[in-house]
């Protein structure tokens, strides 16, 4: 970790590093909580089809819980430095207010469950930053995956009581990350709030290819977004598909592969 930090007005010399694509970013946020689509009967049907394909492409079976992970060791060091988590809260006047720079590098856990700690070398790392600005933390944390290896589920959850099946999945990640917090980083991964940006190559199961994507992740619900209706509909994973668009919602089952206005 490199973790810098000064009370305002003490170092002039600080200059903190910009977060990449902040503006887009922020454009991308905002489509999040105002989806521009124009659904109805005539495309919404597409708009499902559409939805479930990209299902399969967006690796959500264990990338949000990679990321997840990364963000929990990002939180225990602003805990442990005494830095501001909720990109939301105001800072409080009273007190000194601290600009630093913090980095996170964290070892991937590989495919296999080996006796010790995970070896860089072997299993790639994600490295993230995140900057802390005048007492309050930015809600952008970018960062890059080199050679990263995944498995779902992980190595260490083999047990006599669940034993790894055959229907294990290994991944590898190399790419940039961009990732928004819609809250303070979580403590553990079933409190996570954030939209992820992924730019690289992703491998799964020796098949690797380009990608470029992004989805939200708010708590154990996932957004992502699909073309629809002359805009993009948010389409929210759950037992049925939600599908939200500028003028209407759809709830859509995916065993009838039938979707109903919500409400109707």
């Amino acid at each position: 970790m490199l973790l810098s930090g000064v009370a305002a007005g003490c170092n002039e010399d600080v200059v903190l590093p910009t977060p990449p694509m902040a503006d887009e970013t922020a454009r991308l946020v905002a489509l999040y909580e105002m989806p521009t689509a124009v659904l109805d009967t005539s495309n919404i049907e597409q708009a499902r089809a559409d939805a479930q394909a990209r299902l399969d492409e967006l690796n959500l079976a264990w990338l949000p819980d990679l990321v997840s992970q990364v963000l929990t060791r990002l939180r225990q060091r602003l805990d442990d430095s005494g830095l501001p988590q909720d990109p939301a809260e105001t800072p409080d006047p009273r007190f000194a207010q601290l600009t630093a720079v913090v980095e996170v590098d964290r070892i991937c856990a590989g495919w296999e469950d080996p006796a010790g700690p995970p070896d860089a070398s072997a299993n790639g790392s994600i490295n993230v930053t995140g900057i802390v600005d005048t007492g309050r933390i930015n809600p952008e944390i970018w960062g890059t995956a080199t050679a990263c290896k995944a498995r779902f589920p992980p190595a260490t959850s083999s047990s006599a009581l669940t034993p790894i099946t055959p229907s294990v999945l290994e991944a590898t990640l190399d790419g940039t990350l961009i990732i928004y917090l819609l809250g303070p980083p979580p403590r553990t991964g079933t409190d996570a709030r954030f939209l992820l940006t992924f730019t690289g190559m992703l491998g799964t199961d020796d098949q690797v290819r380009s990608a470029s994507f992004d989805f939200e992740v708010h708590d154990t619900s996932i957004k992502f977004r699909v073309p629809a209706g002359g805009g993009d509909a948010i389409v929210t994973v759950g037992t049925t598909l939600g599908i939200q668009g500028a003028n209407a919602g759809f709830a859509c089952d995916l065993t009838q592969l039938t979707c109903q206005k919500a409400g109707g």
